[in-house]
């Protein structure tokens, strides 16, 4: 990678920086011209005489001559601030471009980093700068030769104009230059370093503040706020000495630039009154020489403004570069290339050893050899070196000596893409990517887009634009939408058949009844399969006549009907009889909502339902106001929450003050309503709804249907004939919510949609629906055994040559051990290498390697 920022931008621009400068010169004589007609208007066309003039061939009296010579001076403005527009347009865009080249090859560079070299350094760390510390790299790309050409072709103009009226006055307007010249930049090399210390401390903090965002559970767990805290601040109070400091010195800068700016009109009054008074030099003269130093002024200190900012950028540039310019990285061929080679042969380790910076992450002379299609377990605790044999036999770490062979093919020789398809790993410390389940699951299959997707008119274009912007700035022309998965590489034909190989795997490492529950919690758009909303709808039919016609679950769910009040579903729920279309909207909103707020006024019911909101609070604030949070108590209230508690106590009060003002918010009333829209009746039996209120909340339900949900789209009506696809699938199956005051009634109902769900064959789509489940910023709404399942079957998808597992189902449970056959079992035929902390687990594999301390203690087929 380029070390200087000159080179880098000379390198990927140079055309463009020389066609910027073209333009930037056709500018000077239009620059000058403007400075000479004012000069011209005033002199000839208004004091001057002899007219009739002649201008290429016409004749111009005075005024026609005037009008002319203006005019001109306004064809010139325009033609000046044109050629400056499209300069600063083409200068924005290319800043841009090389700005996006310059972010995406620090983030290849960042898949070519070593995995030790991971050890070294930080995301906290890496993020800003790939991020923000190379913003104002890409704003100054754009001018880096076009702003001092531009200023300096001007301070020449504008120099050369003074000259032309005196030339003493023009040696007094360049008077203070050569001191500016030397004494700014040696006081600007301090402040680069002081700018340079402010990036890597800032780097820290932002490491810091991402480690305590990663480590907020331990920071709790151990009480370490306080420390973290002291910690963080520490390091603040050291970026506030340094930008302290900066601040001294560029504000001394700017003072003194200021005064050397301000010293070259005393020379010209001191030289120029001199001369005046000796009638050497007209005061018109002196007066359009002071006018033309105050445009002078502009070039000369955009041109020391454009110094600072190449110091600083050259900083910030140099300081990104050195950190990702590591000795060892690997070659761009080896992430880019797109061959693949089969492995075909022996896993051969001849004299390999390894490190990876610390003690029990290394080995030493580890000679060992694994048959093609055979299970191999390694064996030893962590820090043995278990883990560094494994990721050697994975390609994912490069021998310090010895080579790692498959076949004849040298490991450490072999491209990304190779080692990728031919072998599959999963460690430990799995990771998830944010996304949903199917994401996940055909990640490994996901190396190249194999399918396009076609396109047409407006989206055909703008896809076409994108490919010419990734060619420009050299980053790949891949197209996100296309079909990636490589359905040859799973052994089918097409994405059903891809759906159907992933259920079987996902049954045989036991997590299909765990995809199975996440589909029931999941939302689903019928648009997209009217078939599979049907059949739900028909389930729904067949559960409802099910419990209709079974007096012992008849009285464990209470089905949603029009005409009747659902003590076990909320009053919202009651009341509207509708469901938010948005899922993102919650109770707390939606009393927010004008039409929400209008129906309540209509109907008379915002006041009681506050009332009711009210009632809920005061008896809350009484009863758990001396209670502790994790008394569990307050839980069984879901409605409201420790932390709600002092703002309800507020509004209470408030409420019941006899004091006219100030009466309840706007907000304040919204949330005592919002309050009473979570009571669910059965549940809390506070007592503060009677029949007559029940029976007005399900009479305005035709009002709501007619007023909102019939003129609107933000609300749909619960109805036993549609599918609703703000509600979880579950929900739909029910349509009724299982009686909140019967005990085990919800496991009860659990098992009948069960049943029925087995019985109508729609368990296996409710499982496809679970693929679409998201789970979580990496993965934080799966438990960490569903994490490592899941990453079990990702990596059991591709049907690698070779399978590495290090520490996954290494228990001594029956679990454990049923998944450690079944792995043995798909493995079959394919080379398999099971890492294992223990002896017991690794009993189960004919042939073992047992390692200790970073050696071999014992190889070779253990029932020889």
């Amino acid at each position: 990678m380029e070390k200087s920022l000159f080179s880098f931008i000379w390198k990927f621009s140079a055309k463009q920086q020389i066609f910027i400068l073209l333009v930037t010169v056709l500018s000077y004589p239009v620059s000058y011209v403007l400075l000479e007609l004012p000069k011209l208007i005033v002199n000839d066309a208004v004091q001057g005489d002899d007219f009739p003039r002649d201008v290429l061939g016409f004749e111009f009296d005075q005024i026609s001559y005037l009008l002319l010579l203006c005019v001109g001076f306004l064809g010139l403005v325009v033609l000046s601030n044109g050629l400056k527009l499209y300069i600063n347009v083409y200068k924005g865009r290319l800043g841009e471009r090389m700005l996006r080249r310059l972010r995406f090859e620090l983030f290849q560079r960042v898949l070519r980093f070593r995995l030790p070299h991971f050890r070294k350094v930080s995301s906290g760390e890496i993020i800003p700068m790939i991020t923000s510390e190379v913003e104002d790299v890409g704003g100054f790309i754009g001018e880096a030769f076009a702003l001092p050409a531009y200023q300096g072709g001007m301070l020449v103009v504008q120099l050369g104009f003074i000259f032309m009226q005196d030339p003493l006055l023009g040696l007094a307007a360049i008077s203070s230059y050569p001191v500016q010249g030397y004494v700014i930049p040696k006081l600007q090399r301090k402040v680069i370093l002081l700018s340079r210390r402010r990036v890597k401390n800032v780097r820290l903090i932002a490491d810091k503040v991402g480690e305590s965002i990663s480590g907020v559970p331990e920071i709790h767990a151990n009480d370490a706020a306080a420390w973290h805290s002291a910690d963080l601040s520490d390091r603040l109070y050291e970026n506030f000495k340094i930008r302290y400091e900066i601040f001294n010195r560029k504000y001394f800068i700017k003072f003194l630039n200021n005064f050397m700016n301000q010293l070259t009109p005393f020379f010209f009054y001191l030289i120029g009154g001199y001369l005046v008074i000796e009638g050497n030099l007209s005061i018109g003269a002196l007066l359009a020489v002071i006018a033309a130093y105050k445009d002078l002024a502009g070039p000369w200190k955009e041109l020391l403004a454009y110094y600072q900012l190449v110091a600083d950028v050259d900083v910030k540039y140099q300081t990104v570069v050195e950190n990702f310019d590591p000795a060892d990285i690997y070659p761009v061929e080896r992430l880019t290339a797109d061959e693949s080679v089969e492995l075909t042969g022996d896993l051969e380790m001849s004299g390999v050893s390894f490190s990876g910076g610390a003690a029990g992450q290394e080995v030493t002379d580890i000679n060992l050899k694994v048959p093609e299609g055979a299970a191999f377990a390694i064996v030893g605790p962590d820090g043995s070196g278990r883990s560094e044999v494994l990721q050697l036999a994975a390609g994912l770490v490069s021998p310090a000596s010895g080579t790692v062979k498959i076949g004849t093919r040298d490991l450490d020789k072999l491209t990304a893409s190779t080692l990728g398809r031919e072998i599959a790993y999963v460690g430990g410390a799995v990771h998830i990517w944010t996304g949903t389940i199917r994401d996940n699951l055909y990640y490994g299959l996901r190396h190249r887009p194999l399918e396009q997707l076609e396109r047409e008119g407006t989206a055909l274009r703008d896809y076409k634009r994108r490919l010419a912007e990734a060619a420009e700035t050299k980053n790949p022309t891949y197209d996100l939408a296309a079909v990636w998965d490589d359905f040859s590489a799973a052994g089918v034909e097409n994405m059903q058949g891809l759906d159907a190989r992933a259920l079987d795997l996902l049954k045989a490492v036991s997590l299909e009844s765990d995809i199975y529950r996440l589909g029931l919690q999941s939302r689903f758009d019928p648009a997209m399969n009217d078939v599979f909303a049907g059949r739900i709808l028909a389930v729904r039919r067949k559960l409802a006549a099910r419990i209709a016609g079974d007096p012992e679950i008849a009285g464990l769910v209470e089905l949603w009907d029009i005409s009747k009040f659902n003590a076990s579903a909320s009053l919202a729920e009651n009341l509207f009889f509708a469901v938010p279309s948005d899922p993102e909207i919650s109770m707390e909103n939606v009393p927010e909502l004008p039409e929400v707020r209008a129906f309540l006024k209509e109907t008379g019911l915002d006041g009681k339902l506050r009332e009711i909101g009210l009632k809920i609070a005061e008896t809350m604030v009484e009863l758990f106001a001396n209670v502790s949070g994790d008394s569990g108590l307050l839980g069984n209230y879901s409605f409201i929450t420790q932390d709600d508690l002092p703002e309800f106590d507020r509004i209470t009060r408030v409420a019941r003050s006899e004091q006219q003002r100030p009466g309840l918010t706007q907000a304040d009333q919204d949330r005592l309503i919002a309050l009473a829209f979570k009571l669910v009746p059965a549940r809390h039996r506070l007592g503060v709804m009677d029949d007559a209120m029940k029976e007005a909340v399900v009479a305005a339900r035709a009002t709501f249907h007619k007023k909102v949900v019939a003129t609107g789209d933000s609300f749909v009506a619960i109805d036993p004939e549609l599918y609703l696809p703000p509600l979880t699938i579950e929900d739909n199956l029910l349509f009724g919510r299982p009686r909140v005051d019967r005990r085990d009634a919800r496991q009860r109902i659990d098992a009948v949609i069960r049943t029925i769900v087995e019985e109508t064959g729609l368990r296996e789509p409710i499982v496809f629906a679970g693929f679409d489940y998201h789970v979580g910023v990496s993965g934080s709404r799966l438990s960490a055994g569903q994490r490592r399942r899941l990453a079990l079957v990702r990596a059991l998808l591709k049907n690698a040559k070779l399978t590495i597992l290090d520490d996954i189902a290494t228990g001594v449970g029956e679990e454990d051990q049923a998944l450690r056959v079944t792995l043995q079992e798909i493995l079959k035929g394919r080379t398999f290498l099971f890492g294992a902390p223990n002896a017991a687990a690794a009993s189960e594999f004919q042939r073992k390697l047992v390692l200790e301390q970073g050696r071999m203690s014992q190889d070779g087929d253990e029932h020889a």
